[in-house]
């Protein structure tokens, strides 16, 4: 063996060291949070996702807005004798008195609305009351209280009601007159109100 062999092996076993030492793991790259995506609820009305003004438990779900002398809106619910077939309450036939859905001291100024009815209900349609009738009983106006004041039918007073064949329907009255009530004798007689509401109709649970 040569000297240059002999130089040679210890190179070769600093190269065989350098081979076997562990090298450093690469730094981890900062580890991406991955993004939560929340399902979409498909809805007309972007508040009817968080909530609904109507329980399950009760036929009919109202919604009533009162404007002029007094301002006020609310929704509730109340059942019938009907509580799950809306198409028998709604059905056409002889005429018959039809009671529509109320709503009972609800809302920041409560609200309640009583005694409204069709005196000679025939079907889904279109009906205009009247507070006289020489064929049938008489149609019954609706009788509003809101936040201590009552109001009802006056002279000049003119209401609408629709009902559908699913038991939906409205009803709008204007130029409804204060009137006394228990609550108070002492009343306006300027004072006029415009009243709508709307109903849906479902089978209870």
């Amino acid at each position: 063996m040569n000297w240059k062999m002999w130089l040679a092996i210890p190179l070769l076993l600093i190269l065989a060291a350098c081979a076997e030492t562990p090298q450093a793991a690469p730094l981890p790259e900062e580890t991406a949070v991955p993004e939560i995506i929340l399902p979409l609820v498909a809805t007309d009305n972007p508040q009817e996702a968080q909530s609904s003004p109507c329980d399950e438990s009760f036929q009919f779900c109202t919604q009533a807005s009162i404007s002029g002398a007094v301002m006020a809106e609310a929704s509730s619910w109340v059942g019938s004798s009907y509580n799950n077939d809306c198409a028998a309450w709604a059905a056409g036939g002889d005429p018959r008195i039809l009671e529509l859905p109320m709503m009972l001291a609800v809302g920041s100024n409560p609200i309640t609305v009583a005694l409204t009815r069709i005196g000679a209900y025939t079907g889904p349609g279109t009906y205009e009351l009247s507070p006289v009738s020489a064929s049938s009983d008489p149609d019954m106006f609706p009788s509003i209280s809101v936040n201590g004041r009552a109001f009802s039918n006056g002279e000049e007073t003119k209401t609408t009601v629709t009902v559908a064949a699913d038991g939906s329907g409205s009803i709008t009255a204007t130029g409804l007159v204060e009137i006394p009530s228990v609550q108070s004798s002492s009343i306006d007689p300027a004072a006029r109100i415009d009243f709508s509401m709307q109903w849906t109709c479902h089978e209870t649970k």
